[in-house]
C-alpha cells in the first residue's frame, strides 16, 4: 500500500480509479484523478501547496514533484506522462505532455499543451512553453513543433502505462 501522509490537516485525496505503487508517497494537498498512476519510489508533496494531478497521466518511477509555498503548485494535466527521475517542481503542465526521464522542471514553469520535454531538460524558472513544442537541452530551449505522429505517441504512451498499472497493481485499483 502507499504511503499517504496527512499533513496539517490536509490529507492526499485519491481517486478510487488510480493506481499507486506500494513504496509511492503522496504527502498533503495532493489530488489524482481517474485512472492515473503513480509509480514505485515517486514522492509527490503537497505539504507547502497543492498537487494536481489529472486523469489517465503517469508518474514514473523515482519521480519527486514539489511546490513553492503561496506562488507556484504543481498542477499536471490529463493524458501526461512523466518519466523516470524527473523532478517537476512549481510548475502546471498541461494535458497530453511528455516530460522525458530526468528532466527537470523549475518554479513557475508552464508546458503547453500536446508538448514533448526531453530527457534530462532543465527548463528554467518561469519558462513558458508554447503548445505541441519540443523542448531539449540546458537550458531547455524549443526546438520545433511536436509532429502529429509524435502527438499520437504521447496519448498512446499514457494509455499503456495505464494497462501496465492493472497489470502490476491489480485490476481494481
Amino acid at each position: 500500500m502507499a504511503f499517504i501522509v496527512e499533513f496539517k490537516g490536509k490529507k492526499p485525496v485519491v481517486s478510487p480509479r488510480a493506481y499507486l505503487a506500494p513504496n509511492s508517497v503522496l504527502v498533503g494537498e495532493v489530488e489524482v484523478g481517474d485512472f492515473a498512476s503513480i509509480w514505485y519510489n515517486a514522492v509527490v508533496r503537497g505539504d507547502i501547496n497543492h498537487v494536481k494531478i489529472g486523469n489517465h497521466s503517469n508518474i514514473q518511477d523515482n519521480c519527486v514533484i514539489h511546490v513553492t509555498p503561496e506562488l507556484y503548485p504543481v498542477e499536471i494535466g490529463s493524458y501526461v506522462t512523466v518519466g523516470h527521475g524527473a523532478v517537476i517542481h512549481g510548475a502546471v503542465i498541461m494535458d497530453m505532455v511528455l516530460v522525458g526521464m530526468g528532466a527537470v522542471l523549475l518554479d513557475g514553469v508552464k508546458v503547453g499543451f500536446g508538448s514533448i520535454i526531453g530527457a534530462g531538460a532543465v527548463i528554467p524558472p518561469g519558462t513558458e512553453i508554447p503548445d505541441r513544442s519540443l523542448v531539449v537541452g540546458v537550458p531547455g530551449k524549443v526546438i520545433r513543433q511536436v509532429s502529429d505522429a509524435e502527438f499520437e505517441m504521447i496519448r498512446k504512451n499514457a494509455l499503456e502505462y495505464l494497462e501496465m498499472a492493472v497489470e502490476s497493481f491489480g485490476s481494481e485499483p
